[in-house]
């Protein structure tokens, strides 16, 4: 089984905490269950994820979103128009050159569930986590005629990033135990999901399953990886695991996983993992410490 542990949570600033919440809570939500108490599971968290996104916005209802608005339509306009030149070589007839590199960057659309109507901080994650994949390949990227475009994405992303960091940064003097209290109760009910889903690992497995823990645990390697520094077991020489593998990784990297006798080990997401880090400085690690690289629509409502 893949071993998801949540104590790291307590050590992210404020920022990122919501956005690997934020991770974490899509991963879950998008994973088809019955099971009634994985499902409240589920709800319970995303109950939870909100009302921590409320204790930012109630402490930070006269901060100027225009700016943010701008710069979050931007990016929009550009990413809109490369998903539209990569679907369009995608669906090239067969034995066209570019048509299966137009099909696995389109990929990158759905490996992330990328919508520009995302959360800001949900948005520009994944633009940046994406990018990654892209700058890695960029004469494939250069002959789709989209890698000049998508830098300019990344560009624009860490900027709104950028905006969203000086957003806690404000709020610094202003958050406190009400915002402590969120946090904690996001943790727990993150605690009571990696319960259930452990649980279920061994009474129930299945392939889908398997799947899920993956990718939520190459969410918690990138978190500690890139926001904590910790050093992760066997990831000396690597990235951290990208997503766009359909979240194949997670065990192996930081030695979390106990492989399976009936299946072996599996090895292992800008959620996610395989980025440069937005926000490489991991803040003091306490509740309420402001800076990072998540955030929430400062309007009360997590979309854009």
């Amino acid at each position: 089984m893949i071993e998801l542990q949540q104590s790291y949570l307590n050590n992210l600033n404020n920022a990122d905490h919501f956005g690997v919440i934020t991770q974490i809570k899509n991963e879950a939500q998008g994973y088809a269950t019955e099971n009634p108490v994985l499902v409240s599971a589920i709800a319970g968290l995303n109950t939870r994820h909100q009302e921590e996104d409320e204790a930012y916005l109630k402490s930070n209802k006269d901060w100027n979103v225009e700016r943010l608005k701008t710069e979050d339509e931007k990016l929009d306009k550009i990413m809109v128009p490369i998903r539209a030149i990569v679907a369009a070589h995608a669906a090239l007839p067969d034995g066209f050159p570019l048509k299966q590199t137009g099909a696995e960057f389109l990929q990158l659309w759905k490996d992330y569930n990328f919508q520009t109507h995302d959360s800001y901080s949900g948005e520009t994650s994944k633009v940046i986590n994406m990018w990654q994949t892209v700058s890695a390949r960029q004469s494939d990227a250069e002959a789709l005629g989209i890698y000049t475009y998508f830098q300019a994405a990344y560009e624009q992303a860490l900027l709104i990033q950028q905006l969203l960091n000086q957003r806690f940064d404000e709020l610094a003097g202003r958050i406190a135990g009400e915002l402590r209290e969120a946090r904690q109760a996001t943790d727990d009910a993150i605690k009571q999901l990696y319960l259930v889903i452990n649980s279920m690992q061994v009474l129930t497995p299945s392939e889908e399953l398997t799947a899920l823990a993956r990718k939520l645990k190459t969410i918690e390697n990138y978190a500690r990886q890139y926001y904590l520094k910790e050093k992760i077991s066997g990831s000396s020489n690597e990235a951290a695991p990208n997503p766009s593998q359909g979240g194949e990784g997670g065990g192996q990297q930081d030695g979390g996983e106990t492989p399976d006798p009936g299946t072996g080990g599996d090895d292992g997401g800008q959620q996610g993992g395989g980025t440069t880090p937005v926000n490489p400085d991991p803040g003091t690690g306490g509740g309420d410490t402001p800076g990072g690289g998540g955030g929430s629509n400062p309007e009360g409502d997590d979309e854009n």
